[in-house]
């Protein structure tokens, strides 16, 4: 029961640190502010579905379409950064998560939430090395006290998994006996159903 809650935990942070909103867009960028739109109210139908839903994959998909062309036409914009990797933490697309958040960190190297959600994606990736380096970093940056407890009992969280799995001396046991590197994240699953939920 501690570790479905702690992955609740985890996915509600992740998330709450992906879709909050950033700095109000200027006037001018009205159209970045209706792709941002349209994707949220894409990602906002999908989230409720089945994790199988073909529909669920089609909105997804959807989204990261739109959020990367906000990108490409405006690539300074943090928020449509934030925004793609709520979507690829939703469709489980860690690898993309982590490249779309490294490039939001050059956008905002002082932002202690961009490292938070890259350490997330590594954690749910299987590279828990990686995660624990990431919460450093945020803890380097000097976030308010409430996000500094957070980041503690994260790195807490991380380190007991990694001591784990060096006790087991297999980092593959922390996931369901799959390597996490191996796994078709975002995929459906042969045989899923596809209807909307």
């Amino acid at each position: 029961m501690k570790k479905v809650y702690s992955v609740m935990a985890s996915t509600a942070i992740a998330l709450t640190l992906a879709l909050s909103q950033s700095q109000a867009a200027s006037a001018d960028n009205s159209m970045v502010d209706a792709g941002l739109d349209e994707a949220k109210q894409l990602y906002s139908k999908a989230l409720p579905m089945n994790m199988d839903s073909l529909k669920r994959a089609e909105l997804l998909g959807q989204a990261v379409d739109i959020l990367t062309g906000v990108i490409e036409n405006d690539p300074k914009s943090l928020e449509a950064h934030r925004k793609l990797m709520g979507v690829y933490l939703l469709q489980q697309d860690y690898s993309n998560g982590i490249r779309t958040l490294q490039n939001a960190i050059t956008l905002a190297p002082e932002d202690p939430k961009l490292f938070i959600s890259l350490a997330f994606m590594y954690e749910h990736s299987g590279a828990l090395e990686y995660a624990d380096e990431m919460l450093n970093q945020a803890l380097s940056l000097k976030p308010g006290d409430k996000v500094t407890k957070m980041v503690r009992d994260y790195k807490v969280a991380i380190r007991k998994k990694i001591e784990a799995a060096k006790d087991n001396n297999n980092m593959e046991q922390l996931h369901g006996g799959e390597n996490p590197m191996d796994a078709q994240h975002g995929q459906l699953k042969p045989g899923a159903d596809t209807s909307a939920h």
